[in-house]
């Protein structure tokens, strides 16, 4: 596998404009794509479908049933607990659940396949995407890998082969736990600066996003309340065990307090007016979205050195602690407050901005079209 950090440019070093593009971006399929976001790669998509079609781009976006801005003709059909939320997780499926959506990235291939998209863009974890017996027909297709390494996927990639498409990463992290044909784009995700702005700060930590054992909310809270500054936690339950086992235990008036689910309005009203937030994965965490949106707003962060996060934000102004260390993550939480908010603010918007990302996308997506063309000199 070869990681390029680079999608597209001329021989002089610049990228040469691209013209206007007729996108198929394809979100995840578990849950609706809109605000309040169930996660980052939700917010990703949202946030980079409004962006290419401010760039001027025909964009179809396919996306779970009650998405906003997406193609009502055809939605995925998204995880429906019924009656048993109590088991419901952000990574196993109700009786049936996934039978239902591996059905709709078979007609979703077909469809994509009838329609001669210039490119798309796969964000989804299904392997039915991928070229195999159910759609053999070549797409000029990229698929953002935003997961470490799943098994399933990673069968259909070896089994397709070049036929695959293109491949980003959103971190040299993230690239290397897979094993791919060609090229790897490196392409960090990016933050919208003009709507997570900078903020006065105040005396909460905040940490915000998926309740899950994976992102360590626990292990925050435990290194807030050994920092000795109260902690405030913003996001949705995406698993009732580990919240009911690990978070409500855990909370306490003046020590640690859920506000659930918020609006990104509420949300980037509440970074702004705290003085850290923590990030504590406890898996190779590939990008952390929360971390640089936090920083739009001028809130320090201070995190688990883990994954694609720690890779990204090594040279960043942030305090990081060594994984799991609760110990050395309430002294980051100590030592971010003090680091200066203007100089986070314009580390993101110099580094992390959703514009720029967009355009690294666009030079890609022309290199897949181009490819696919120049491979069918029929289109």
């Amino acid at each position: 596998m070869t990681i390029t950090s680079t999608p597209c440019t001329t021989a002089a070093g610049r990228r040469a404009p691209v013209q206007k593009l007729r996108i198929a971006f394809i979100g995840p399929a578990r849950y609706p794509v809109r605000e309040p976001y169930a996660g980052g790669l939700e917010a990703f998509c949202h946030t980079m479908v409004h962006a290419l079609r401010a760039q001027g781009h025909e964009v179809d976006f396919f996306a779970a049933q009650g998405s906003d801005g997406n193609d009502k003709g055809f939605e995925l059909p998204g995880v429906d607990w019924g009656d048993s939320l109590e088991d419901a997780t952000d990574t196993t499926y109700p009786e049936g659940g996934k039978e239902r959506e591996d059905r709709a990235f078979i007609r979703l291939r077909r469809l994509l396949v009838e329609r001669g998209y210039d490119v798309v863009h796969n964000n989804s974890l299904n392997p039915y995407i991928f070229p195999g017996a159910h759609s053999p027909e070549p797409l000029p297709m990229v698929t953002t890998l935003h997961t470490p390494q799943v098994e399933e996927i990673q069968a259909a990639i070896t089994a397709a082969g070049p036929r695959a498409g293109r491949f980003a990463a959103v971190s040299h992290t993230t690239a290397c736990d897979w094993s791919l044909p060609g090229r790897t784009a490196v392409i960090p995700n990016g933050v919208n600066v003009s709507k997570w702005r900078p903020g006065p700060g105040g005396e909460q930590a905040v940490w915000f996003g998926r309740l899950v054992p994976e992102k360590g909310a626990h292990m925050a809270m435990d290194a807030a309340r050994e920092a000795g500054i109260e902690l405030v936690l913003a996001g949705r339950n995406g698993d009732h065990h580990y919240v009911r086992e690990e978070i409500e235990p855990r909370l306490a008036a003046g020590q640690a307090t859920w506000l659930g689910e918020m609006s990104h309005a509420e949300l980037r009203r509440l970074v702004a007016h705290c003085s850290v937030a923590v990030v504590s994965p406890r898996w190779e965490e590939p990008f952390g979205l929360v971390a640089f949106e936090a920083m739009a707003c001028g809130t320090p962060v201070a995190a688990f050195e883990r994954g694609g996060l720690g890779e990204l934000l090594h040279s960043a102004p942030a305090a990081l602690a060594p994984p799991d260390d609760t110990a050395a993550l309430a002294e980051a939480i100590k030592a971010a407050r003090h680091i200066d908010r203007a100089a986070v603010r314009q580390w993101v918007v110099d580094h992390h901005s959703l514009t720029q990302t967009a355009r690294n996308y666009v030079h890609l997506y022309a290199q897949v079209r181009d490819a696919h063309r120049a491979a069918s000199p029929h289109l």
